[in-house]
């Protein structure tokens, strides 16, 4: 069965992102890596009938501010519905089996996985800030990445095993959507600064209107070039002597030796940012 369409509020996510379906909590963590040559931005596009169509809002918000909040809450306020789920990722056919959908969640990188580390990380406290908590959505995967990717490992000296020493991953998830259906006049998507918390953004359910948002943790103009993959690991605490799991591209020669762009990752076990 494919993601379902037209939903009323589209999201896309990209970048140092970490996902985490809270199962205790039961909802989706979403983590903001925070590092000073990074960025949080966020773009709200409405499309209805109208002058209001195409209408566009930006927010930027450097990591010195982001470090100061610690939660943000993202959830449908209102009249409530039955048919409305709590937020869950989409997979295609049999969790057991490989994915063969592209819209599959598990095409995300699962650092817990066993291409990584096949095993609950210990997170880091203040790294992941700040933390998105979603409560209702389906989420998968948007877009993949144009380059096939592999795993090479890194010791802690720096030094790489040879590329024989990773696995091939494939086409990895490059954007992560989630579909948020309104489904009662009454409703709203509200952000708020915490639980009850001060109002950040209201999307009120508006006949023939839906929203599009883009949430992307990326590169100041000032980052220095290279793959970002490895700032992952300031949020992670490794055992002794285990080396850093990083990804390249790799196939064809023209794709070797290119950086990885900024991909977001998931913590598969779902037992939130304990960490934290």
């Amino acid at each position: 069965m494919p993601v379902p369409q037209d939903p009323t509020i589209s999201i896309l996510f990209t970048g140092l992102l970490v996902f985490c379906f809270d199962k205790r909590r039961k909802c989706c963590q979403i983590g903001v890596l925070s590092k000073d040559d990074h960025e949080l931005r966020m773009r709200v596009v409405k499309k209805g009938k109208g002058q209001e169509d195409g209408l566009e809002q930006t927010l930027t918000i450097n990591h010195v501010l982001i470090r100061q909040s610690s939660e943000l809450l993202l959830d449908v306020e209102g009249e409530l519905s039955s048919e409305q789920r709590t937020a869950e990722p989409f997979i295609a056919g049999n969790r057991d089996e490989p994915p063969t959908d592209p819209q599959d969640f598990r095409r995300v990188l699962d650092l817990e996985g066993e291409y990584f580390y096949n095993r609950p990380l210990k997170m880091r406290s203040g790294v992941l800030r700040p933390i998105l908590f979603v409560a209702k959505g389906l989420f998968y995967t948007a877009a993949l990445t144009s380059d096939l990717y592999r795993t090479i490992p890194v010791a802690a000296n720096g030094a790489a095993r040879t590329p024989w020493a990773g696995r091939t991953l494939g086409q990895i998830a490059e954007y992560v959507g989630a579909s948020i259906y309104l489904t009662h006049p009454n409703q709203a998507l509200v952000l708020r600064a915490g639980r009850n918390g001060s109002e950040l953004l209201r999307l009120n359910r508006e006949e023939g209107t839906t929203y599009e948002i883009t949430v992307e943790n990326g590169d100041t103009p000032q980052a220095p070039a290279g793959s970002d993959f490895g700032y992952y690991y300031d949020a992670f605490e490794l055992n002794r002597g285990e080396p850093k799991i990083l990804i390249e591209p790799c196939g064809l020669p023209a794709m070797r030796g290119r950086e990885a762009p900024c991909l977001p990752v998931e913590l598969g076990f779902g037992f939130g940012f304990e960490g934290d």
